[in-house]
């Protein structure tokens, strides 16, 4: 039996002889070494291009609101909290209730009827309407001055689609440009710089809505809705201006034009 056993020694594992004394010492975490240089430069070339790109605000804060909702959070963008400042002031002059306010990243957008500033084809500002204006321009010139930025004001002029017959303006594109500048010079007599103000006549090509009836007759409601004047308050770092919605097209047959006198 026990020519069949087998005897197995215990040999002791090899021990790596011991380096000489005074020879260098191999580390094997010098490989961070490098890989935290590498780090070091990747994170400053990233840190390069964003210094020298040009942030788009608007989605800027657009991403930032998203992110706090997602996280459960709420997030108040300075043009939240600028039209929340624009509807305290229109409050407090009482034409909060003929104006229509509305906010995106660039800014804040305040749509009057035509009638709160000019009397029918004309283009002088009426004295209510100068309160109005007058109360929105001192009251935006100190928030300016309290937070140290100037806006970008842009004042928009909207006639309706009937068309001019006699008066001073041959058409509802010199009106609508004269009534956005008269505006604009509001602005401009109360300390507002001009490279900060953009006034544009767009006549009748941005209804809200459709100015005739299903009929074909003109829609005297619809029609006063269209009549419109638009302060446009933008963010001072906004670098286009934004485009009105589209607008609305209109498919009812038209009648004749000298059946319905011009009330733009």
């Amino acid at each position: 039996m026990k020519n069949f056993l087998k005897v197995v020694k215990h040999e002791e594992p090899k021990r790596e002889p011991e380096p000489p004394k005074g020879a260098p010492v191999h580390d094997e975490s010098n490989w961070l070494v490098s890989y935290a240089d590498m780090m070091t430069l990747l994170c400053g070339f990233f840190i390069m291009l964003f210094s020298m790109a040009s942030l788009d605000e608007p989605k800027y804060e657009s991403m930032k609101a998203e992110i706090a909702k997602q996280f459960g959070g709420e997030y108040s963008s300075p043009t939240q909290e600028l039209a929340s400042f624009v509807t305290r002031v229109l409050e407090e002059s009482g034409t909060l209730k003929g104006a229509l306010i509305k906010s995106d990243p660039s800014g804040v957008s305040i749509a009057f009827q035509s009638t709160v500033f000019f009397d029918t084809l004309g283009s002088d500002v009426k004295p209510e309407g100068k309160k109005v204006l007058e109360s929105l321009i001192s009251t935006l010139s100190a928030r300016q001055a309290q937070e140290k930025k100037e806006y970008r004001i842009v004042v928009e002029g909207h006639t309706d689609s009937r068309p001019i017959i006699g008066g001073v303006y041959p058409s509802n594109w010199e009106l609508s440009g004269a009534r956005a500048a008269r505006v604009i010079r509001m602005f401009l007599e109360r300390g507002f710089t001009s490279d900060h103000l953009t006034a544009i006549g767009y006549a009748d090509t941005h209804p809200q809505v459709p100015s005739r009836t299903p009929a074909g007759a003109w829609d005297e409601d619809s029609l006063a809705k269209n009549r419109r004047v638009v302060i446009r308050i933008l963010q001072p770092n906004v670098d286009s201006i934004p485009f009105p919605e589209k607008a609305i097209e209109t498919t009812a047959p038209a009648q004749n034009p000298s059946s319905n006198p011009p009330s733009t």
